[in-house]
């Protein structure tokens, strides 16, 4: 007979909703926390209207995907399935103990179909499930891994994954005892009837101790589990899922824009950037509680692949260490983040490609680096060179040789004439004044020609300040891109083509701020549409063995990444890298890093070409031209022989009557 009282049931009721009592504590705690950052975007600085920037960037698709489901996780297959097991399971227990409670308004939940598949084999398969996720995570931790050990392992998750450990073990136990009763049937359970067997020739009052007292072992700890999630890292099943419900809607980096007409609040100083907590966003708080000290984002940062200063992680454990410790308005957090690693950041957007809760320690970053260079005017040496060229002389290329005109030597090149020219060529900076770029230009001019598009240039070369942003300078860049935006509404310039990724980033995402209205295309998504629309006519080479490099700002952060493979396929083979799509690796040139991005134990291009190299293909193309320059300068370490070339490059080649292949 049962020894568990409905007395017994009643007092673990009570316990339970002590648990989840103090399981509001911990969320309400962790709320106060946040709280201290400043208003999300979309939202104003009073704290009524703070839900606004809330519902603004609610998020569904990403709470769906990425919070409930676990996506990201996928990725890594065995992590993938273990955290899939232990969510699987957990549901249908869940269920299963919330069906339960019927019973005790006379429902027979046990009988039946549903009894037997839910009930009994379901609630069994569950627990065997949750056992084995949990198991591999325990295991997994204990041996270190580089990622979970690099800066520090997050504390406390041992313990907690033991303890969950302990509630499904002594389930299993208090199920065997309920099982040794003769009066209880069960199909299902079939762990439990093999455990049973072992306590049958147990003493009757053995046996009823010690159901009774496993039973209250079971709940006691299953009721300590519910209530130190919040207080615990546990607090990620729910926090990590409310994160992904409030990431941006468009990939990559979102940079919030600066009012520089705003008044500081309550006589405070105005700072630009972050210096601590609480110049950062609520948002940015959130990532560091939703923080689980993975790693993930360390193993694909190429700064932290190549030996640099920079561990996105070891900034998320940094930041999140002052969040634990409440110091919000201690500015030595900037500091001990540190500005080399702050700089070596090359925004390539992996670290929040990666993240399985969504974080963004990119952003972070750039806040930091935005305090650094417009508060405490601080940047390495180069990147300080480049920047005082493109404020004095209108772009960042220091030292070059090269006139703005040069690229068109010889060409008779159309200027935009609003009203009857349909495209921009937006010719930028970097093919203005860096050599290998400049054959980019005269490319995609002969494609522009062959095809019959109408478009024209400016008179003279600009940048569109990508350089200026991603380098911390955002009041350069504002002034740039303010001259660029009331110039193209006076030449009425309603459709772009951009040959730079950063230049497309720009235009596409951060001028519309600024009062931007046009559309903006890339060269490499041109192309394959003028292809694809028969206006372009290429000759096909299979014996062309071609491979890739995504452009992190067209892949990563625009989710472009078929167009360039569909042009590309329609002159040559294509073969992919390990690395590709917006799993990518950087080229090294983001964030200004084309002008720095020393240290380390290796060169971020040299990593990525040897890779591209190791394909077997005999031509490297890539669709940005910092990608190419950077890719270019890399090259001359394997001999002589040209084998990086931009798409623009690959499909003038492959015109009918070209003839000689590129060399």
């Amino acid at each position: 007979m049962s020894t568990i009282s409905a007395t017994d049931y009643a007092i673990l009721t009570v316990l339970l909703c002590a648990a989840l009592f103090s399981l509001f504590l911990g969320l309400k705690g962790r709320a106060a926390l946040i709280a201290v950052g400043k208003p999300m975007a979309g939202s104003t600085a009073a704290t009524a209207d703070e839900t606004r920037g809330w519902r603004q960037r609610l998020n569904l698709p990403a709470l769906f995907w990425r919070g409930l489901l676990t996506s990201r996780l996928k990725k890594r297959l065995a992590a993938g399935l273990a955290h899939g097991l232990m969510f699987g399971g957990a549901l249908v227990a869940i269920f299963g103990h919330a069906v339960f409670a019927l019973s005790f308004a006379g429902v027979p939940v046990y009988q039946g179909r549903f009894g037997f598949l839910v009930m009994e084999l379901g609630r069994e398969l569950a627990g065997i499930l949750m056992f084995a996720g949990v198991l591999f995570f325990l295991v997994r931790r204990l041996m270190r891994l580089e990622r979970l050990a690099v800066g520090r392992m997050r504390p406390g998750f041992v313990a907690v994954e033991l303890l969950f450990l302990l509630v499904i073990v002594a389930g299993f136990v208090a199920e065997a005892f309920r099982l040794v009763d003769p009066a209880v049937t069960s199909r299902g359970e079939f762990l439990g009837l093999a455990l049973a067997d072992g306590l049958r020739h147990v003493d009757a009052a053995v046996h009823d101790g010690g159901a009774q007292a496993v039973w209250w072992l079971h709940g006691l700890l299953g009721v300590a589990f519910i209530g130190l999630i919040a207080h615990t890292p546990l607090s990620h099943m729910l926090i990590g899922p409310a994160n992904s419900a409030l990431a941006h809607r468009r990939s990559g980096i979102n940079l919030p824009a600066i009012d520089f007409d705003a008044e500081p609040e309550d006589g405070k100083e105005f700072t630009f950037g972050a210096a601590k907590l609480a110049d950062l966003s609520r948002k940015n708080l959130l990532d560091f509680s939703a923080c689980l000290w993975c790693g993930r984002c360390h193993e694909v940062c190429p700064a932290a692949q190549t030996g640099k200063a920079l561990s996105p992680k070891q900034v998320m454990v940094t930041c999140a260490g002052y969040l634990g410790e409440k110091r919000f308005d201690d500015v030595s957090l900037i500091d001990a983040v540190g500005m080399e690693a702050v700089f070596d950041c090359t925004t390539c957007g992996a670290c929040v490609e990666e993240c399985p809760v969504s974080n963004s320690p990119a952003e972070t970053i750039l806040e930091f680096r935005r305090h650094f260079v417009m508060d405490r005017s601080e940047m390495p040496d180069t990147l300080a060179m480049a920047n005082r060229n493109l404020e004095s002389r209108g772009h960042p290329f220091v030292g070059t040789a090269a006139n703005p005109d040069d690229w068109r030597e010889g060409l008779d090149v159309p200027f935009f004439e609003p009203g009857k020219t349909e495209y921009l060529l937006w010719i930028g900076c970097s093919v203005a004044y860096e050599e290998r770029a400049q054959e980019v230009a005269r490319a995609m001019l002969r494609i522009l020609d062959t095809a019959g598009v109408s478009y024209g240039i400016l008179e003279e070369s600009r940048c569109t300040g990508d350089p200026a942003k991603m380098a911390g300078n955002e009041m350069q860049f504002v002034e740039i891109a303010q001259a660029n935006i009331e110039d193209f509404k006076e030449r009425q310039i309603q459709k772009v083509i951009t040959m730079c990724a950063h230049c497309f980033n720009s235009f596409d995402r951060y001028y519309p701020e600024l009062g931007a209205d046009w559309q903006t295309i890339p060269h490499s998504v041109l192309i394959d549409q003028l292809i694809a629309d028969g206006r372009l006519v290429v000759v096909r080479d299979e014996a062309e063995k071609i491979t890739f490099h995504d452009p992190c700002y067209l892949a990563r952060h625009n989710d472009i990444v078929d167009e360039p493979r569909k042009a590309l396929s329609a002159v040559g083979q294509l073969i992919e890298m390990p690395r590709n799509r917006k799993e990518s690796f950087c080229c090294g040139a983001g964030g200004g890093n084309y002008w720095g991005g020393k240290g380390g134990t290796a060169r971020i291009n040299d990593v990525r070409l040897q890779e591209a190299i190791d394909t077997g293909a005999g031509k490297i193309a890539t669709s940005c031209s910092f990608c190419l320059l950077m890719l270019t300068s890399s090259e001359s370490k394997h001999g002589p022989e040209r084998r990086v070339f931009d798409i623009a490059e690959l499909v003038v080649a492959a015109l009918p009557g070209e003839g000689a292949r590129l060399s």
